[in-house]
């Protein structure tokens, strides 16, 4: 068989889509082994196999080393730099000699926002704006996320109206951004607005208005919705379905609660951490210790918020032998 530059890419790009990352380190062998590393159409779909197999330091030490260089293996190195936090790093690579294109833009935006740095992402897209590149959904749906985070009202409103001067203003994961935002900004009735002109929806964005009621205490919306979404034919995540039990918490509708469970156990949605934190909190609430005990042994797997919640309950109900009993096997396994 004769070995080649499209061989080798080829099967570099399918071991990368299919995450068979034991071959694709056996043929990033080969291609050192027979000096394919330095070609350009090589290059690319190699130092993003190196980066997916977690060795960043590795692939920018080959980057460096390669006489040719484009701005495809320059956004590979960012995106890897990001993953591993190394945001200067990034912003070295990405402020150098080489062009750069909306995917590298795009690319230090995401990156940036995974990272936290909220601030540092609207600065960034403003700067994009000036240079002139094109964003797409990842680019809105990273700032706009950015300004959720900060409460920046004001300058979400500014994106929003750039969005709708653009090709994404009916686009599903921008619209969703934007309900997000508002939400979380405390503009429910502006997120609403936006939902409610939504040509086509999905679990995100119904996810999005459900939770936005229940953080800005509209408890009645969020279950509303949540039938209204079923009754359109979307079907809920662990994530929507926790919200929606807690919802029902803060309504102090245990009969609600308790129907909710039951889709959880019908569904399998109950093995989800966050399913069974929200009922173990929901049954407590109501005193109904037996119920969050029950689902409590039952978890696979808890976190600090499943101890915390049956905790909280026990104690809301002067249930001091079981609390301390729980504090105590928390301190056991090193929570505190």
């Amino acid at each position: 068989m004769n070995l080649n530059q499209i061989t080798f890419s080829t099967m570099l790009i399918l071991c990368s889509n299919c995450r068979w990352m034991d071959l694709g380190r056996q043929i990033c062998g080969q291609i050192l082994k027979f000096g394919f590393g330095s070609y350009v159409f090589v290059g690319s779909p190699f130092l993003d196999m190196y980066a997916k197999l977690g060795l960043i330091f590795d692939v920018k030490g080959y980057y460096d080393e390669m006489p040719e260089r484009n701005v495809v293996m320059c956004n590979t190195i960012i995106i890897g730099l990001m993953w591993r936090g190394m945001v200067e790093e990034s912003k070295r690579l990405f402020h150098g000699p080489k062009e750069r294109d909306s995917i590298s833009w795009t690319t230090m935006i995401s990156g940036l926002m995974q990272n936290g740095m909220e601030r540092e992402v609207v600065d960034m897209f403003r700067e994009m704006i000036l240079a002139g590149f094109t964003m797409d959904q990842f680019t809105f749906g990273s700032v706009l996320t950015a300004c959720g985070s900060l409460l920046a009202l004001g300058e979400g409103k500014q994106i929003h109206a750039y969005v709708i001067r653009t090709d994404h203003k009916d686009n599903v994961f921008v619209e969703s951004a934007l309900v997000d935002m508002y939400s979380k900004c405390k503009s429910i009735k502006y997120g609403e607005t936006v939902f409610k002109r939504m040509t086509q929806k999905n679990v995100v964005s119904w996810t999005a208005m459900l939770v936005g009621y229940d953080q800005n205490g509209f408890s009645e919306e969020a279950v509303k919705i949540f039938f209204d979404m079923q009754r359109n034919g979307f079907e809920p995540d662990d994530f929507t379905l926790g919200r929606v039990i807690s919802s029902c918490a803060n309504l102090a509708s245990l009969e609600e609660g308790a129907q909710f469970h039951c889709q959880a156990l019908v569904s399998g949605l109950i093995s989800f951490i966050t399913v069974s934190n929200a009922l173990i909190t929901l049954y407590g609430k109501f005193g109904s210790m037996e119920d969050s005990y029950q689902l409590f042994v039952e978890m696979n797997t808890r976190d600090e918020v499943s101890w915390i919640a049956l905790l909280t309950g026990y104690a809301q109900f002067g249930k001091a032998n079981e609390t301390i009993d729980l504090f105590e096997r928390m301190l056991a396994i090193g929570l505190q």
